[in-house]
């Protein structure tokens, strides 16, 4: 009887073994394989000129505020209380303005880059799943986070994945 215990858990032992190696594994760094993509260095090239025209304008605007109050405040004396409040409620309504333009240099720097890392990604993905079907690979993991599960023995695709991208 104890000699059947015994071999029924090592049985059990050896089917769960069994079960967990059937489940193959890899895992691969997906910001540094995005990053080295050659769509992804045109994209971050673009962008860059896109943030350096948005700078431009918005450095403009903020220069063209700060004059006019520099030339209110000196004025501010020789005008009478009526044009003071007109000029004042003038740089206020110039503040707002600055603040939406602000906010709508944010908004449209982050769709534009939505627009250009969205195609790459679906692209970067859609190599990552061939691989892993050609290679026979259950699950694939990211190693590129902190917080992403690291597989340490299993194979890194990296340059499986570089490959069938081409490049």
């Amino acid at each position: 009887m104890r000699h059947l215990k015994l071999t029924l858990a090592v049985m059990m032992l050896w089917m769960g073994t069994t079960a967990v190696n059937a489940q193959k594994m890899a895992h691969i760094n997906v910001q540094k394989i995005m990053t080295e993509m050659p769509e992804f260095k045109a994209g971050q090239a673009s962008l860059k000129k896109l943030y350096a025209t948005y700078d431009k304008e918005y450095k403009e605007t903020v220069t063209e505020y700060q004059a006019k109050v520099k030339k209110y405040q000196a004025e501010a004396k020789t005008v009478g209380d009526q044009e003071n409040q007109k000029r004042g409620q003038e740089l206020m309504d110039m503040e707002k303005n600055i603040q939406k333009l602000q906010q709508d240099i944010q908004q449209e720097a982050s769709k534009k880059e939505q627009e250009i890392i969205q195609p790459i990604q679906d692209k970067l993905l859609k190599a990552i799943k061939a691989v892993a079907k050609e290679k026979g690979y259950n699950y694939v993991f990211d190693s590129s986070g902190p917080s992403s599960l690291i597989v340490h023995n299993g194979p890194d695709l990296y340059a499986d994945v570089k490959a069938k991208l081409g490049f």
